[in-house]
């Protein structure tokens, strides 16, 4: 059995409880979220994050068969996407809305869009097998995915282009940890200072969702530069925030182990994908049903709340789904056994 990295662990509950928090300013912001100074700084670095810790495991796939690899990826991926999009289905049935925003009908955009972020987990996995077998230096490897992501037509699709060079960065990091050690402090130095300084530039209106990730018009032939700029600069900030945290990680937890909670993180953190799952119907269908706006000071304070609700509530259902050998497959992509 592997041996967890309990930084990583408490890195990943940063991570999903940056989405909860982010997600919760949305909900109680109305359409006032796009200028929310929370919002914007969650959504510099959050998702970003995630795709970096993904690639950053990554190492271990390469040691098993394609073959092995696609299908273990299929089941702990695929199948959950699977079961949100049959969740939205139902919903879309019974009440007359799914879980994805603007979306009120079954399509293969519908499928697509729900819990969007595993299926570019899944395409990042597949795409960067066979490239580091055929090109075995991880940087070159890297450099290649990512250029050519961005000539290829459809590849905008789940923000792939965008968040590959995330995956990318996670692997190499990965791959280079004893090295990154050894020049932790001034790698550090080197983000936080390039990370503060990308924020003083920074809007909610820089995001993928008011401007798109398409980058070239390939019926024309033509390049969209502010799209490239943009989608440039949020990769930008995205990576320069997120070696920011992924570096403070592990003196962080090591001045917080001496406390009893810190364990109870690094458990959270272990659940990420089953919470990430779940609260995507839990806040943006229940909570966003509700329609509880605030204004801006008091939207904090209620974000905050809710997201620590929403945490303990996903966890502790997560932690009943595992008790379920059908509802962890079908929700969280795991095969349990007797006594697990």
């Amino acid at each position: 059995m592997s041996r967890r990295i309990e930084y990583l662990d408490f890195l990943k509950f940063f991570a999903i409880f940056s989405v909860l928090l982010g997600h919760s300013t949305e909900q109680m912001s109305a359409n006032l979220f796009w200028d929310h100074p929370l919002w914007e700084f969650i959504y510099s670095y959050h998702m970003p994050l995630f795709m970096f810790l993904c690639g950053f495991f990554f190492r271990s796939s390469l040691k098993k068969p394609f073959g092995q690899m696609t299908a273990v990826k299929l089941r702990q991926l695929g199948v959950p996407s699977l079961t949100a999009f049959a969740i939205d289905c139902l919903l879309l049935f019974c009440l007359g809305t799914t879980a994805i925003a603007d979306l009120c009908e079954f399509s293969f955009a519908g499928f697509i869009n729900s819990v969007w972020f595993l299926k570019c987990v899944l395409f990042c996995y597949l795409i960067m097998y066979p490239m580091c077998k055929l090109v075995r230096n991880d940087i070159a490897a890297s450099l290649t995915a990512s250029a050519l992501i961005t000539l290829i037509p459809g590849c905008d699709i789940v923000n792939l282009n965008f968040m590959l060079p995330m995956f990318c960065l996670g692997m190499v990091c990965g791959n280079h940890l004893d090295s990154i050690e050894k020049h932790r402090r001034w790698l550090l130095l080197l983000s936080v200072v390039l990370f503060s300084v990308l924020l003083c530039f920074w809007s909610g209106r820089l995001t993928v969702y008011m401007v798109p990730t398409k980058t070239i018009d390939f019926a024309s032939g033509s390049v969209d530069w502010h799209n490239l700029l943009i989608t440039l600069y949020r990769l930008a900030i995205g990576m320069a925030g997120t070696m920011t945290f992924f570096l403070l990680a592990r003196p962080v937890y090591g001045w917080l182990s001496k406390f009893s909670f810190a364990q109870t993180l690094c458990r959270i953190g272990g659940a990420t994908l089953g919470i990430y799952f779940l609260q995507t119907f839990l806040l943006e269908i229940l909570v966003n049903r509700l329609c509880v706006y605030l204004p801006l000071p008091w939207s904090y304070a209620a974000a905050l709340l809710l997201a620590v609700l929403e945490l303990a509530v996903c966890y502790n259902l997560v932690r009943l789904i595992r008790k379920s050998g059908v509802a962890s497959l079908l929700i969280l992509g795991e095969i349990r056994t007797m006594g697990e």
